[in-house]
């Protein structure tokens, strides 16, 4: 709780939105698991994949809530079009965010090629998703839905913005990163789940590890567009979505982490070193 406080008084809103995003989630993420395990089933068949898609809407509906109690329709407003303005990137930004997470996928698989390691890239499998346009682009709707629209609209758009007015842009990454790896958590209860994206869970602790520097790239790009909700929304679906696609395997995935974690680190200390935007 100490993380909530600041000179003895509370950070007004962010308990709040923490307590219904994670509240709302894990309530109706618990009634999906218990159904699936009655059934014997999948969280993915119904009713339990109801549960499921209510479940995940917490961290957006936490982040609606708490910015219309505390700023009405203008703070909603000021969402909206964060999502939608695309004059906040410069060209260089756009590109950074498209091309980030499957360039350094690549670049990481071609390591591993050099190294002797398992390069393993389902190339094959991106291909013959996209050889069908009408079902990939149900796939990107599904992909974008399932998390980072719904998602970012409360981490980045609500969570970091108001921890950024008391914290250093390092102490507000590790903060929702925190929040965000303690609010998935629930996911490797729930039958059936990473079945659906050809994957298995990772430990909870590798989870967090993996996330920190992830959330400091996310605030990085945050800043340097001008608070754009639409930059890390792409982001966070272009890194999704690379996965999805490419399946890459372990060791091309560690090779990745080392890449964003030395990236991140750079953030850092560029930021240590000169004023944020």
């Amino acid at each position: 709780m100490a993380f909530l406080l600041s000179h003895g008084q509370p950070k007004s809103g962010i308990l709040g939105f923490l307590l219904f995003s994670h509240g709302w989630t894990w309530v109706w993420w618990g009634l999906a698991a218990w159904i699936a395990a009655l059934s014997q089933g999948s969280v993915w068949h119904w009713p339990a994949v109801a549960c499921f898609y209510l479940g995940g809407t917490g961290v957006f509906l936490g982040g609606l809530v708490m910015a219309y109690q505390q700023g009405h329709w203008r703070a909603l407003q000021d969402l909206l079009w964060r999502c939608l303005d695309p004059r906040r990137l410069t060209v260089c930004w756009w590109g950074l965010v498209m091309l980030f997470y499957p360039g350094l996928t690549l670049l990481s698989a071609a390591i591993a090629i050099a190294a002797g390691f398992d390069h393993s890239l389902a190339l094959g499998h991106a291909l013959d998703r996209m050889a069908h346009p009408l079902a990939f682009l149900r796939f990107l709707g599904f992909i974008l839905l399932i998390g980072p629209l719904p998602e970012e609209i409360g981490w980045r758009g609500y969570l970091l913005e108001r921890l950024l007015r008391w914290r250093s842009p390092l102490g507000a990454s590790l903060l929702v990163a925190i929040a965000w790896w303690s609010w998935h958590l629930p996911l490797g209860y729930l039958p059936g789940y990473f079945e659906a994206f050809d994957g298995t869970p990772r430990g909870p602790w590798r989870q967090l590890l993996s996330l920190i520097p992830t959330a400091i790239l996310y605030t990085w790009i945050y800043l340097n567009t001008r608070r754009s909700l639409l930059a890390v929304i792409l982001f966070h679906v272009l890194g999704n979505l690379t996965g999805q696609l490419l399946l890459p395997s372990d060791a091309v995935r560690q090779i990745r982490w080392w890449f964003e974690a030395a990236i991140a680190l750079t953030v850092v200390t560029r930021w240590h070193h000169t004023p944020t935007p």
